[in-house]
């Protein structure tokens, strides 16, 4: 029914001299916005004009450009967490759909900062409760979306270290949502690479022991994906870190060279062969101490050998 309702659609907008369907939608809205926007602040989850923006601001182009800034008034507005939590969702859905929208992307970019400021970091700040939870998950969604489409600079992402790490910090510490958890990991790594030119030494603290606590986690999937942020991390780490932090570090992944889950146990391995190229006198002490207390000693007699083979002993 949807096929025959957009062929008739796109007949339409032949017949009208237009190129495709999309301009009927972008006349529509161009004409609709200036009814839209006298409510907009007002609008709930029952609001009969919220559905006719999504419809319209989904199904046009080129009015979206012409006219995003207040399209992104409204959705700004509506993102806001006291409104109802199905209006709320649906924005989200809505932006992450126009963070998809190649043609968009240009202009994007020039708001990119603005998209992070009103809509996503509001929408990732913790309130109690299921329905926090399901918004949480949206804007962490819309977040990883703007990185890998590079919809911000990645300058001005560094810009706003500590609003982004904070709020991943808080969605990675939810104790009932596993797949916020899991995708908040993805959304921390995709950061430190998107930023990596920027990141300091003491960058790091703000955020390693929250990745540490997920090696804890009741979810061997999230654990194996905290495994590919911390790769991550000590790809990025200078060769000198902290003579108190990297030990702490090293010993706290080391504990999980015992887990009785196979992967997990390789996923860890993986880890420190990434740790060994930092500080790796430290990284040695640790794992000769290790060698002799864990129930696996043949793995650290392994990373020790992969350290004296591949990194100088200082």
């Amino acid at each position: 029914m949807q096929g025959l309702v957009d062929k008739a659609l796109d007949m339409l907008a032949r017949n009208c001299h237009l190129e495709d369907s999309s301009d009927l939608f972008s006349i529509e809205l161009s004409t609709m916005l200036d009814e839209l926007k006298e409510d907009f602040e007002d609008w709930d989850k029952s609001t009969p004009d919220r559905f006719i923006f999504d419809l319209l601001v989904r199904r046009s182009k080129t009015a979206v450009v012409d006219y995003w800034e207040t399209i992104l008034e409204i959705m700004a507005a509506n993102c806001d967490n006291e409104k109802d939590v199905e209006l709320h969702i649906d924005m989200l859905a809505l932006i992450e759909h126009l963070l998809s929208q190649k043609n968009l992307h240009s202009t994007i970019i020039f708001y990119g900062e603005i998209i992070l400021r009103m809509i996503i970091f509001p929408s990732l700040s913790w309130k109690s409760g299921n329905p926090s939870q399901k918004i949480r998950k949206a804007s962490i969604i819309c977040l990883i979306k703007i990185m890998d489409e590079g919809l911000i600079e990645p300058k001005k992402m560094y810009g706003n270290f500590k609003d982004c790490t904070q709020r991943i910090k808080g969605c990675l510490d939810d104790d009932w949502a596993n797949d916020l958890r899991w995708s908040s990991l993805i959304a921390l790594r995709n950061f430190m690479v998107y930023v990596k030119d920027d990141l300091a030494q003491n960058d790091f603290i703000e955020f390693y022991a929250e990745i540490l606590k997920r090696l804890d986690d009741a979810q061997d999937q999230i654990r194996l994906e905290t495994c590919k942020t911390l790769e991550v991390m000590f790809d990025l780490l200078p060769e000198y870190w902290s003579s108190s932090l990297y030990p702490y570090t090293i010993k706290a992944i080391f504990i999980h060279l015992d887990d009785p889950n196979h992967a997990i146990q390789m996923a860890i391995t993986a880890v420190l062969k990434k740790a060994a190229r930092v500080q790796t006198k430290d990284f040695v002490e640790v794992a000769e101490e290790c060698y002799n207390k864990h129930a696996h000693p043949v793995l650290c007699k392994n990373l020790l050998d992969y350290a004296s083979e591949n990194f100088a002993i200082n």
